[in-house]
C-alpha cells in the first residue's frame, strides 16, 4: 500500500464515485478501480459496495478510510513542517503591534526561538494607526491591533484572531468591584485613564455622565502606566477582555473587570493586518496561529 492508494481511497469515500475520484485526480476510472482492488487484495477485505446512492464504504471500508484519512493529514502536516524548516534559517519578521499585546508576543517569540533559534523578530510598538501605517509602508510584515470592525482598506487585509468584549477595569479595592454591570452613572466621581485608542475614548465619552466628561485624567499608549494608576491610584479604565486576561499576573491579580451594559453585545476583535495580494510565509502563519492559541488558552 502507498500514499497514492490512500488518496484514491479517501477521494472515492468522500465523493461516493469512482468517476468523480478519477476526474479529481486526472486519472481514468480503471486506474482508480485497480488501485482500490489492489488495496482490497492486500488487506483481504471489500472496501466499497454499490448502492442506489453510489459507491458506499463497507464496515471494514469505514475503518480503513478513517486510518487512511489520518495518515494523509499527518503527511500533509509533515510537509508543512518540512517547508517551514526549509525557509531561510535567518529569516526576520517585523511585527507592528499595539502595546497591550506585547506580553503575549514575547511569550510566543520565546516558544518560537526554541524551534527556530536563528529567527529574528523585530517589534514596533504603537497605536492602531501607527500599526496600520507601518504595515502599509512595508516597514512591518504583519500588524496586530484591536478594533470593533474591519476597515475598508485598499492596501490591507484584515483577519480576525480573537473575539472579545469591552469591559471596565477597576482596582480590587474599588467600591465598584462587586457590580455585574456598569451603566455609566456610577463613574461620575471616578478618575478615568485610557489607552490612547480612538474607539476606547469614544466608548468612555458615551458612557460617562455629561458633567463627568472631564474625568478622563490621562490617555497613554503605555499599558503599565494605566495599570499602575488603577492599582495605586484607584483609577478605572476601559479595555478588551482579551487584553486584560493577557496581562502579567502581578497586574491582573490586582484588577477586576466588569461588563459595560451598553457594550456587552458589541463585538470587539483582535485583528491581524497584512498587505493585500502578498503571500505570507509559513513562519508568519505559524507565529500567528501560536499567538492566537496563547490568547485562547488564557480566555
Amino acid at each position: 500500500m502507498n500514499i497514492t492508494q490512500f488518496q484514491y481511497l479517501v477521494d472515492v469515500g468522500i465523493l461516493g464515485s469512482f468517476t468523480d475520484a478519477a476526474n479529481k485526480n486526472l486519472m481514468t476510472v480503471p486506474t482508480i478501480s485497480q488501485s482500490i482492488a489492489q488495496l482490497e487484495a492486500e488487506l483481504d477485505v471489500t472496501l466499497f459496495s454499490r448502492s442506489r446512492k453510489g459507491v458506499v464504504p463497507t464496515l471494514e471500508g469505514k475503518i480503513v478510510l478513517q486510518y487512511a484519512d489520518g495518515i494523509l493529514k499527518t503527511i500533509e502536516k509533515m510537509k508543512k513542517e518540512i517547508a517551514l524548516s526549509k525557509e531561510d534559517s535567518k529569516v526576520s519578521i517585523t511585527i507592528a503591534t499595539i502595546p497591550g499585546m506585547i506580553s503575549q508576543i514575547i511569550n510566543t517569540t520565546l516558544k518560537f526561538k526554541k524551534k527556530f533559534p536563528d529567527l529574528n523578530i523585530q517589534l514596533i510598538e504603537g497605536a492602531s494607526n501607527v500599526v496600520m501605517n507601518h504595515v502599509k509602508s512595508g516597514h512591518a510584515d504583519i500588524g496586530f491591533l484591536s478594533f470593533s470592525e474591519s476597515r475598508d482598506e485598499e492596501a490591507l487585509f484584515w483577519h480576525p484572531l480573537v473575539h472579545g468584549e469591552i469591559r471596565l477595569v477597576v482596582n480590587t479595592n474599588s467600591h465598584l468591584r462587586f457590580k455585574d454591570n456598569i451603566y455609566g452613572d456610577e463613574l461620575e466621581d471616578e478618575m478615568i485613564v485610557l489607552y490612547n485608542e480612538p474607539y476606547l475614548i469614544e466608548v468612555a465619552k458615551e458612557i460617562l455622565p455629561e458633567k463627568s466628561k472631564n474625568n478622563i485624567t490621562l490617555t497613554t499608549n503605555n499599558i503599565e502606566v494605566i495599570f499602575e494608576m488603577i492599582t495605586k491610584g484607584n483609577a478605572v479604565t476601559i479595555a478588551p477582555d482579551y487584553i486584560i486576561n493577557s496581562m502579567p499576573a502581578h497586574m491582573k491579580n490586582k484588577a477586576v473587570s466588569i461588563s459595560i451594559n451598553k457594550y456587552k453585545a458589541i463585538s470587539y476583535y483582535l485583528w491581524r493586518v497584512t498587505r493585500k495580494n502578498e503571500k505570507l510565509s509559513q513562519i508568519i502563519e505559524q507565529f500567528t496561529q501560536e499567538l492566537t492559541n496563547n490568547y485562547k488558552d488564557i480566555s
